[in-house]
């Protein structure tokens, strides 16, 4: 049975009508009115099943928290969702830049590599092949490195990268000084700490203490190691040069 050019013609119509609704809804604010609202297109919807299924609450909560606070930083600096950055992306770092704490992506690198490299195929894995996979790996690899602060940086990649990784930093060692009067308590009524910032902490020591290649020298994991287990062997600066064939 074949339709008629009329109905063809419809059909295609309605097709492509309901693709530009899906293209126009993945770059609307999650809910303008809201400071509470994170994204819910088909995507953001996703990585939140995914992190409610694998993080434990607090990692959980500290993810969700640092692109509310993120978002409180954009907004700070006058720059609108849709309009000066994805908020879409934004909160894919967030939702997903401790994914290599949970146990779905520890491999054997760091758990900021992990987390990365798992970020970018969940992304593949649903349909994503353009530059925001490469935005995405990029803030989660680098997020505990300070990249954000380099104004250079800023300039030349995309926004979402500095403001989220600052929204995360507000909510590990910021405080309710670096937002808006009464914004940390209403995201903590709904997204509570759980033991915060030490808690993630103890996440990272335990990750790394199972697994030494995780907390290579002069990184987060091999600082809190280091710090906390002083004799523990540790691989120094000067123990590499010295193990290096040119003996200098």
């Amino acid at each position: 049975m074949s339709l008629s050019r009329r109905a063809a013609l419809g059909a295609s119509a309605a097709v492509l009508a309901s693709a530009a609704v899906a293209a126009a809804d993945a770059h609307q604010p999650a809910a303008p009115d809201d400071p509470l609202a994170v994204p819910t297109t088909p995507l953001a919807r996703r990585a939140t099943e995914l992190i409610d299924a694998e993080l434990p609450a607090h990692l959980r909560n500290h993810s969700v928290r640092g692109f509310l606070f993120a978002r409180a930083v954009a907004a700070a600096r006058g720059m609108r969702p849709g309009h000066d950055y994805d908020e879409e992306l934004m909160y894919l770092i967030s939702a997903l830049h401790d994914i290599g704490l949970a146990e779905i992506a520890n491999g054997s690198q760091r758990f900021e590599f992990d987390g990365a490299d798992y970020a970018a195929e969940f992304l593949e894995r649903n349909g994503v092949t353009d530059e925001r996979v490469d935005v995405v790996w990029d803030a989660i690899a680098w997020h505990t490195t300070g990249f954000g602060d380099s104004p250079v940086h800023r300039r030349r990649r995309r926004p979402e990268m500095w403001i989220t990784v600052e929204g995360i930093g507000i909510d590990v060692a910021g405080g309710p000084a670096d937002l808006p009067p009464g914004l940390a308590d209403r995201v903590h009524e709904r997204y509570p700490r759980l033991g915060g910032s030490r808690a993630l902490t103890e996440a990272i020591e335990r990750q790394a203490l199972a697994d030494p290649r995780k907390a290579p020298p002069a990184t987060l994991p091999g600082e809190i190691v280091h710090q906390r287990h002083p004799h523990l062997p540790y691989l120094t600066w000067d123990v590499i040069l010295a193990s290096s064939g040119w003996r200098d």
